[in-house]
Parts: structure tokens; C-alpha cells; sequence
């Protein structure tokens, strides 16, 4: 239910790092096994998940393929269906492109970029995959509606256990397992699978399916703490992409007149914790950030928030109340950093 698709179209993993491997891994394979022209080619953009980047630059770099990472658009953090398209070659086996940034929150058009090259390349369309890690759990994730081949899947992000899944759409075509021995999984994953998280996950999966009104509690929650930040540190405070569509629940705020880094910043918060991207950047700014075309000045000083379906107004009012005493151009001037 929770992303309309049949059971045998859902093949657990040990997280998304697994996952994204193998889509990698199999649509490669694919393209070798069909003849394609030439060296397998991959499309993707340049805000991915560690876990598509790293495994496909190593690849490009030993030879193996080509890869063309297309760039967001500086003013709106996403790409265009027309980019994308433009990067596709008669060699193109995989164009893998993220449902929504763990770090900025901004949406990117899948559903137009998939069905845009399905339009164009029709039955000699790629495999086409998305990450949709970050967006479970926050907003409506229709396999079919995205026009996706297969999306991976996290559990912990939407209140599950620390586990993932390839989910393939039934229209679509499947990548080949990369890991042969017994028949587990259908066939599809080789190994003995982890009973109790598969039934974590999909306990999770059916408490969002009852509860449909989840993107608007995030919303309201992710509003209020922006309300509030507008309202108490007026200019000294800016909210990337704030125009752009966005995830429910995530807030990157650059507190510009804070007069260190973001990593110094978090370290004298006492009521909450928040990121300042995968690791701390404060040398060299978020890499996402930076592909995104953000400033070092207001990437070091960047915090991402992410608000959960148990938070509270009352929390985010006293999260606020304590950034505005340590970001607040007044207080900042009378702090020994």
C-alpha cells in the first residue's frame, strides 16, 4: 500500500548502500548482455547519495563505464527533465536520480524525468532508478507514478528498523542478483534474510498507510520553526531553497550572522540535534551545498533540521528561543568564539 506495488516486487536489502549497488552493478550488466553501442554510460546528478556517487566514480575511473553527473540548478537545487534528457547517449544503461535531498529537502521531478525518457526512448529506454530514501515516510511515494524501473528504500527513515529494499515496479525490468547461491528472496537476493526486520519494515510501511495525514503534521511543524526563525532573526538567517518544492520535514537554515561555523554552533545547542550535512564540513562547506551552487560563507554556517511525526510545537518553539540567543546579531557580539 505504501508504494503500490505487488509483494514479489519487493526484495529486501541491508540498507540503501546495498541497494543502490546493485542497480548499479545489474544495469551495467544488462547493457553488456544486450550488445549496447560502445562503453555502458550512466545519468545521474551531481547531489546523490555517497552510495551512488563513490561506487560510480570508482568504475568511470577504472574504465568500466562513463558517467555524466548533470548539476542542479543553482537558483532551484533541482534538474530538469530536458538536462537530463540532453545527457542520454545510445549507451546509456542507468539514469538514477534522487527522489528528495537528505540535506536541502528539495524534490526533485522524477516522475517528469522518467516519463519524459520513456516518451522519447520507448521500448529502448534505460533502466531508470530512484533513491526515494529520504522521501518515505514524508510524502506519497507511488512506484508506478514515478515511472521508475525499481526505487531504494530505507526503513529508518520513516520509523522502521535500520534495514532497505529494491523495489521494482511491475511494468518495469529487473536488474540480475549480484550475489548467487540458495534461493532466498524469490530468487532475487541470495542469503538468509533478517526475519525480524523484514517484519519491522513492514509494520512501518502499514502504520503509514493508516496514517495518511503525516506530510501535513511535518509541514506544519517544518512551517512554524521557519515562521518563527522569519519573525525572531529576521535578516541575520537564510533558508535555501525556501522556494523551491521541498520535503515536509526539512529546514537548511544559514544563520550568517552566527560569527563561527555551523559544527561550533551545534556544539553549544543543548535542547536539540540537527546536522550540518553527512560529516562536519567546517573547512570545507557541504559538498552538497557546494554542487548546489550555495556560497562557502552561507554553507559553513548551514544547519539542516528535520522535524519528526512525534514532534511538538512546544519543542520547536524552545529550539528557536535558543538559536535566537546564540545567532541573534545582539547576543553574537558578546560571545567569545
Amino acid at each position: 500500500m505504501m508504494f503500490n506495488v505487488e509483494n514479489d516486487g519487493v526484495v529486501f536489502t541491508s540498507g540503501d548502500i546495498e541497494s543502490n549497488n546493485w542497480v548499479i552493478e545489474g544495469s551495467i550488466r544488462i547493457a553488456r548482455k544486450m550488445n549496447k553501442t560502445g562503453t555502458p554510460h550512466v545519468v545521474t546528478t551531481n547531489i546523490e547519495d555517497p552510495s551512488i556517487l563513490e561506487p560510480l566514480k570508482k568504475k568511470e575511473k577504472a574504465g568500466e563505464i562513463t558517467v555524466t553527473y548533470v548539476a542542479v540548478n543553482p537558483s532551484t537545487g533541482f534538474v530538469t527533465a530536458e538536462s537530463i534528457l540532453n545527457a542520454l547517449t545510445p549507451a546509456t544503461c542507468l539514469v538514477t536520480v534522487m527522489l528528495a535531498n537528505s540535506e536541502t529537502g528539495v524534490l526533485q521531478p522524477v516522475s517528469d524525468i522518467f516519463h519524459s525518457i520513456r516518451e522519447t526512448f520507448k521500448e529502448k529506454s534505460p533502466f531508470l532508478h530512484s533513491d526515494v530514501a529520504q522521501a518515505a515516510g514524508k510524502i506519497l511515494v507511488d512506484v508506478k507514478l514515478l515511472g521508475a524501473d525499481a526505487v531504494t528504500v530505507v526503513g529508518h527513515k520513516f520509523h522502521g528498523p535500520r534495514n532497505g529494499a529494491l523495489i521494482f515496479s511491475p511494468e518495469g525490468i529487473r536488474v540480475l542478483p549480484m550475489v548467487l547461491g540458495e534461493n532466498e528472496e524469490s530468487g532475487w537476493k541470495h542469503g538468509a534474510e533478517n526475519t525480524a526486520n523484514i517484519v519491522g519494515f513492514g509494520e512501518a510501511a502499514r502504520m503509514y498507510g493508516e496514517n495518511m495525514n503525516i506530510e501535513t503534521l511535518l509541514l506544519q511543524n517544518r512551517d512554524h520553526f521557519e515562521e518563527l526563525l522569519v519573525k525572531n532573526l529576521r535578516n541575520s538567517h537564510v533558508i535555501n531553497f525556501m522556494g523551491s518544492p521541498r520535503l515536509p520535514n526539512t529546514s537548511s537554515v544559514a544563520f550568517i550572522d552566527y560569527p563561527s561555523h555551523s559544527c561550533d554552533l551545534l556544539k553549544k545547542c543543548k535542547t536539540f540535534t540537527a546536522s550540518t550535512g553527512a560529516d562536519c564540513h567546517k573547512n570545507e562547506g557541504s559538498p552538497v551545498l557546494k554542487a548546489c551552487g550555495v556560497p562557502f560563507e552561507t554553507a559553513s554556517k548551514t544547519v539542516c533540521f528535520s522535524f519528526g511525526r512525534l514532534t511538538q510545537l512546544s519543542e520547536i518553539e524552545t529550539v528557536v528561543e535558543e538559536l535566537v540567543q546564540l545567532c541573534s546579531p545582539a547576543e553574537g557580539s558578546d560571545n567569545n568564539i
